[in-house]
């Protein structure tokens, strides 16, 4: 009778230790460079082994490398904070890599995917507002050209309706200047 209730007491244990183990490993994180991308895997309830999360995640799905930048090397984390603020580091370099090169779609798509990671630090937080910032600058600086160029266009059918003579050629000649002079505005503020 003592034998079984050993026997017992020792699988009680056995088990214990290898949900212990298993739940623990559910916490592990590993991210790896794998075909062109940044994969994050998650330990599974087991108590070894990961899982690639998949394209569904919003927060841990596969990330594009950018083109020339080298793969990191293979990193493991015990938890989720230490994953996000890693992640945050290598995803933000890459952001004002791509800003620097006037890729600004991919430096903002980098900084919308940092953005929702909830494990980032004080100052990690204050990286993103001023990435964030930068980048309001720079789109603001395309739309400011953007506009000069529709102005232009806008100022060249103007100008053809009343060299042509068209109905409205006394109203294109009254606003034609409004428009040059906007035009220069915009120019003017572009150029600082």
């Amino acid at each position: 009778m003592r034998a079984v209730v050993l026997w017992l007491v020792v699988a009680a244990l056995f088990a214990a230790v290898w949900w212990l183990a298993s739940e623990r490993n559910e916490r592990h994180y590993q991210v790896a460079a794998q075909n062109g991308q940044l994969v994050v895997e998650r330990g599974r309830f087991f108590p070894t082994g990961t899982v690639a999360l998949p394209e569904s995640d919003k927060l841990y799905a596969p990330i594009k490398l950018p083109e020339g930048a080298k793969p990191p090397p293979e990193v493991e984390f015990d938890d989720q904070n230490a994953l996000d603020r890693w992640l945050f580091d290598m995803l933000a370099g890459w952001a004002k890599d791509a800003a620097k090169k006037n890729d600004t779609k991919t430096a903002a798509a980098l900084v919308d995917r940092v953005s929702q990671l909830p494990g980032l630090s004080g100052s990690q937080m204050a990286q993103l507002s001023s990435l964030r910032a930068d980048l309001a600058w720079d789109d603001a600086q395309a739309d400011l050209a953007s506009a000069g160029q529709l102005l232009g266009s806008a100022r060249r059918k103007l100008l053809l309706v009343k060299q042509n003579n068209g109905l409205r050629a006394a109203d294109a000649t009254q606003l034609e200047p409004k428009l040059e002079g906007l035009q220069r505005t915009l120019q003017d503020l572009t150029k600082h």
